[in-house]
């Protein structure tokens, strides 16, 4: 902690209306080293706790207060005389690293205790939004370690995430092997200023769909009730709302040859399917639809008078010819390329749009999982596609006129049952978090997250592979496993 004091200038961050729309969620992720050579310097925890501070240094952000600011958006206070310091815990594990890696890091089998935050950023005890969390737990004989850091997103995006773990680690690996110090002229550029994306992306702004713009600007009795209270309340009763009815989350593995095999499946069955499809495009279409498939197997297990209700509610709205119920699949993209920033330069916020393609629901789960694949792939890589500096500037531009458009969205996701968010984790520089003894071997969520989310991990052991995190509720978590098809190219981890 030594200089942290001196070298901290107070500052003001204005949050965007960009950063607003990730207020409620956070980065829980788990990370798990393994002791290789049996060293007793294995990740010192001085040189751990040392080094976290001098990367703070470069990442003040992280050190302010969260405050109301103008137009109902958020702002970070940076007061060098009342700095927001981390929630850094350390504690030991009677269990041995060789157990965790025999279960491939089974979540039953983690210390107690891991994860010292959930996924919605709350107030702790003392009314405080810590920017960082840090839970260090040493497992037994010293074989290994388990990292939880979690920082909020609407500070920055999951490239963000890394870019500071990645720093940290640098700084620790430096520490411990005596490495000579990072010329200032090979350290990266770090731009916290949120007025940058709007001196980047001027000109040409393209219309967004019909269902982003009413997404993202269409209100309800529930939004507007939670415009008259704090951040720090509207946090709280997200978090109570999440807590009454969590996503259980799950981990698939989908492997190069699986990949391979849908591929194949998607381009044989429709001529829609571009030849240069994504990975991403196929799985997003192999969890989407099976997504769909699962809420109709759900439905039909539950009673009469439910299932009743439920066929009325629909008749009724054939008669006042009201669409059929779609099903929304939310890509998050990242669009950090728009911004074309110079070499060296890093961009620390949130530059993600939400990209939606939309299907009817019961079309998809009536269809064989071959032509869901193909249509569900299609779109996505239709809709991928079109991103561009336009079509980011025109989303950026709808949301910064609707400043309260971050509650109406989190409504929406919270009370549509055929939303779908899926975002690619991939990109994240997850094995360059290495603190002096290697990257880690396994990188997790947790256990429980807001239902209706999925995020692609790139596979410890063979980096074609794909890791799939699925967090559904629990009877569409069940109903998904039991899916033939997508378990065909899906393995139930955990």
């Amino acid at each position: 902690m030594e200089g942290l004091f001196d070298c901290v200038e107070s500052d003001v961050v204005m949050l965007s209306a960009q950063d607003a729309l990730y207020s409620f969620a956070n980065h829980p992720l788990v990370h798990f080293f393994e002791n290789k050579q049996r060293s007793s310097r294995f990740m010192p925890s001085n040189i751990l706790q040392t080094s976290l501070y001098t990367a703070l240094k470069e990442f003040p952000l992280l050190l302010g207060h969260i405050q109301n600011g103008p137009s109902g958006l958020a702002k970070v206070v940076i007061d060098k005389h009342n700095l927001n310091m981390p929630e850094f815990v350390e504690s030991e594990s009677a269990i041995h690293y060789r157990s965790l890696n025999d279960v491939q890091f089974e979540w039953n089998t983690w210390p107690r205790g891991v994860a010292t935050v959930g996924p919605i950023t709350t107030p702790n005890r003392h009314g405080v939004i810590k920017l960082l969390n840090v839970h260090v737990v040493r497992l037994r004989d010293n074989s290994g370690l388990v990292l939880f850091c979690n920082i909020p997103h609407f500070i920055l995006d999951g490239i963000g995430y890394y870019d500071f773990l990645n720093r940290w680690a640098a700084i620790c690996r430096a520490s411990i092997s005596s490495e000579p110090p990072v010329d200032e002229a090979d350290r990266p550029t770090y731009i916290f200023d949120r007025s940058v994306i709007n001196e980047r992306l001027h000109g040409q702004k393209y219309p967004l769909e019909r269902q982003v713009v009413d997404m993202l600007t269409t209100s309800s009795v529930t939004s507007m009730a939670l415009n008259l209270f704090s951040f720090s309340a509207q946090s709280r009763l997200v978090s109570m709302g999440v807590s009454l009815d969590p996503g259980r989350a799950h981990f698939f593995r989908v492997s190069s040859e699986s990949l391979g095999e849908l591929l194949d499946l998607a381009k044989a069955q429709s001529s829609d399917c571009p030849a240069d499809i994504s990975t991403y495009a196929l799985l997003a279409a192999l969890v989407g639809a099976a997504f769909c498939r699962a809420q109709v197997a759900a439905d039909a297990k539950r009673g009469f008078l439910v299932k009743a209700a439920v066929a009325t509610s629909a008749a009724i709205s054939n008669i006042f010819g009201a669409r059929p119920s779609l099903f929304t699949l939310v890509n998050m993209a990242h669009v950090h390329h728009c911004l074309e920033l110079d070499p060296g330069c890093c961009y620390i916020g949130n530059p993600v749009i939400l990209h939606p393609i939309q299907a009817p629901a019961r079309h998809l789960a009536r269809a064989t999982g071959e032509e869901s694949l193909a249509e569900v792939a299609a779109q996505v890589s239709l809709a991928l596609g079109t991103i561009n500096a336009s079509l980011v500037s025109g989303f950026l531009d709808i949301v910064s006129s609707n400043p309260s458009a971050y509650l109406r969205y989190a409504v929406h996701m919270a009370t549509t049952a055929n939303v779908l968010t899926v975002i690619d984790e991939r990109c994240y520089n997850m094995s360059g978090v290495d603190f002096g003894d290697g990257g880690p071997a396994w990188v997790s969520g947790i256990p429980w997250h807001v239902p209706n989310f999925v995020a692609f991990f790139t596979s410890p052991n063979k980096p074609d592979d794909v890791d799939v995190y699925v967090s559904l509720k629990p009877r569409l978590a069940d109903a998904l496993i039991q899916d033939h098809f997508f378990t065909k190219y899906a393995q139930l981890l955990f």
